[in-house]
């Protein structure tokens, strides 16, 4: 094969848009006897532009690349936002997409836009790559389950708000996280729970409402196992002034030692908001009324 058809964007989270989109390039690839690439950015640009206004993020770069590749993407490249590209025209970004990585045609999303200049239609992108020997082809709108548009944004909304329900149905998969079990205060072993704190390592990364939820932790030899995830300052057993947020999860019927392990927790649905309680007694009634519903999901 000689040149790709090639689409653009930050894919944030590879969710059922983003899916539509990936299947018109892999058709077109198809069609047309090319390899499939996806061009996207190391950063959100909007951290170079102005930190203030990026969004969390949904997806890290390894998570991203694997889940654009899982979806039949052969190659994938993670542009560095820098002046340079930033000031390009949208001919000129397609010149140097087609010079550096033999680009023949782009897929654009239905409300897709890109170049310092600013294009504003259809036609004003078909011409600019018509100058620089690429066809344009845009897709055609996704319409999400029950009708409704998804977007990043869409799903970075309902985490804020704890509607993971939402969230995994926009993203045709649990929204997860990875991260290293750290030593923590040791204070659930102490009535029963006891549970491993995660350092994410990443703060752009998107941490769902303070709540109790009901995950899926997959250890870092395969096993995967159910548990119960508390995102919140612990407000019963940790009276400090200033508590720290933490990340804590007791995976059910598991015993043994995490520190230093990586693991990967998997948001199947919220159990309840974090709140505090009068005494450890009915701190342990609730945490066992968890249980049980966590396992039922």
């Amino acid at each position: 094969m000689s040149g790709c058809v090639a689409t653009i964007g930050m894919f944030d989270g590879v969710h059922l848009g983003h899916r539509f989109l990936l299947d018109r390039v892999r058709r077109e690839a198809a069609e047309r006897g090319l390899e499939t690439l996806v061009v996207t950015f190391a950063e959100h640009p909007l951290s170079i532009i102005n930190a203030s206004l990026a969004p969390k993020r949904l997806t890290d770069n390894i998570q991203r690349g694997r889940l654009l590749t899982d979806r039949g993407i052969e190659r994938v490249v993670n542009l560095d936002f820098d002046d340079r590209l930033r000031r390009m025209t949208a001919s000129e970004f397609m010149e140097y997409l087609r010079d550096n990585y033999g680009v023949k045609v782009i897929v654009m999303g239905f409300n897709h836009r890109f170049g310092h200049d600013r294009l504003t239609s259809r036609h004003q992108y078909i011409e600019a790559g018509r100058k620089v020997g690429i066809d344009v082809v845009f897709a055609e709108p996704y319409e999400g389950p029950g009708g409704a548009g998804v977007c990043s944004s869409a799903i970075r909304k309902s985490l804020a708000e704890g509607d993971v329900t939402a969230a995994n149905r926009m993203l045709g998969r649990p929204y997860n996280l990875k991260g290293t079990v750290v030593p923590g205060r040791r204070l659930g072993r102490t009535i029963g729970f006891p549970t491993a704190n995660i350092s994410l390592g990443d703060d752009s990364l998107l941490l769902p409402a303070r709540g109790v939820y009901a995950v899926d932790v997959t250890l870092d030899d395969g096993l995967t196992k159910r548990g119960m995830l508390n995102i919140g300052v612990r407000p019963t057993v940790d009276r400090s002034e200033i508590p720290e947020t933490t990340l804590e999860v007791y995976i059910i019927g598991w015993e043994g030692t995490l520190y230093g392990r990586e693991i990967e927790v998997a948001f199947i649905a919220r159990l309840r908001d974090e709140r505090r309680f009068d005494n450890i007694e009915q701190l342990k009634k609730q945490l066992d009324d968890d249980r049980r519903a966590a396992l039922d999901i």
